[in-house]
């Protein structure tokens, strides 16, 4: 048994090519000016917009949530562009949709059109993010695939700390209108160049065989397992997004000022980049189907150890080695199941549909902690029920069931 694995594993070395870093970097930058200008920098530019335009704070959510909303359409429409026009044509159609969208709020001047303008910035960066970031890189690596999509989402994170102070010296410097147009075409003169050096398709691995491996769209939509898995990742982002957006709120009520609460919160974000990299190598090494239960129990950890943020150092501590560590992880494990489950014919199609399912019902978090503090009087009961919730998801995540077809070469190493 023992040289049959040595043959085995022989074999798959000698048949698999180097892993394209130089792929992922392209992927990386991307995701990085496109997430951290855009998304995660939108709330500076609004809030220097609401004294020009003297909108009120329901107002002020309006652009952010058409941002949202079509990133979840981008998502949703990612299998059939992709098939349809190429890997490399997804990233330029997607780029190029959200860099029209980010300049011409340059020239807004009423909501509406500023709520336009997002709609067609996040339908862009649906299309040119996340979704078919991931989908391309499960398909085009293959030992280090856990530790790629780490990278590529830890970039994302990186963007989200460092791209908004960026905007902020941008706007100051310039105006938001400016900031608008000057952010707008140095991404274009960054990313549209490196677009076009991504293949069209990955070559050199046998692309045509993974692609046709694995099940359909209609085959996977009968599939319990596929939904199972995004429940199980959708309840993963509510809570995580019920935690984060009310954290400093949270904090403050429980005896930190200001500057401490803000101060826990950044540390907890960047949390995230080391636990992706570990995250990252440990998937290589442990199958999706037994890390997404480890990593969804230390969220509900790190959640329930919040409760105790007033009583001194040690729970704080607790939540931030625990909760802020797995920030990441869910949707980097969860996309690595999803592709052992259901292979990779479906898989760009299956991604984006769980990720928009994550975009709507996670935009709803904020909003249900909210009713829930005024209900229970306080955060003690709603932070406990998301730490359940998380716990409740870890033992759903074990129904998961991997799909398995045939594999030719063991079949000939059987014969």
């Amino acid at each position: 048994m023992r040289e049959v694995a040595e043959v085995m594993t022989s074999g798959q070395d000698d048949i698999l090519p180097d892993e394209p870093w130089g792929l992922l970097a392209i992927l990386a930058i991307i995701g990085f000016l496109l997430i951290g200008g855009m998304l995660t920098s939108l709330s500076v530019y609004v809030s220097v917009m609401q004294q020009t335009f003297g909108w009120g704070e329901g107002a002020m959510g309006g652009g952010p949530v058409m941002l949202l909303l079509g990133m979840s359409a981008g998502n949703l429409i990612v299998g059939p562009v992709m098939r349809r026009c190429g890997k490399r044509g997804i990233f330029s159609i997607g780029t190029g949709i959200a860099l029209s969208g980010w300049i011409a709020a340059g020239f807004i001047r009423s909501l509406p059109e500023f709520m336009g303008a997002m709609a067609l910035a996040g339908i862009g960066a649906g299309l040119a993010t996340i979704v078919p970031g991931i989908a391309v890189i499960s398909e085009s690596f293959h030992r280090r695939r856990g530790l790629a999509v780490a990278l590529f989402i830890g970039s994302c994170a990186l963007a989200s700390a460092a791209m908004p102070l960026a905007s902020k010296w941008l706007i100051d410097a310039a105006g938001w209108r400016q900031a608008f147009w000057i952010f707008g075409a140095l991404a274009g003169a960054i990313s549209l160049p490196i677009v076009r050096r991504l293949p069209d398709t990955i070559a050199g691995d046998g692309n045509r065989s993974q692609e046709e491996h694995g099940l359909t769209v209609q085959q996977v939509l009968k599939l319990p397992a596929f939904w199972i898995l995004a429940m199980v990742l959708t309840i993963s982002q509510l809570s995580m997004n019920a935690i984060l957006f009310n954290l400093i709120a949270y904090l403050r009520k429980t005896g930190f000022d200001t500057s401490e609460a803000v101060t826990l919160y950044g540390i907890t974000n960047f949390m995230s980049l080391p636990g992706l990299m570990i995250g990252g190598y440990l998937s290589d090494r442990i199958r999706a189907y037994i890390l997404l239960p480890l990593i969804l129990i230390l969220q509900g950890a790190g959640t329930f150890a919040l409760l105790g943020a007033g009583n001194g150092p040690g729970a704080i501590i607790l939540f931030i080695l625990c909760w802020g560590s797995v920030a990441g992880l869910p949707a980097q494990s969860g996309s690595m199941l999803l592709g052992e489950i259901i292979g990779q014919r479906a898989y760009a199609s299956m991604l984006g549909i769980i990720f928009t399912i994550n975009g709507f019902v996670g935009a709803l978090a904020p909003a249900i902690m909210g009713w829930a503090y005024e209900i229970a009087g306080g955060y003690s009961w709603p932070i406990s029920l998301f730490a359940g919730l998380c716990l409740l998801a870890a033992c759903a995540s074990l129904l998961c069931r991997t799909h398995r077809t045939p594999n030719p070469s063991l079949l000939s190493l059987e014969a």
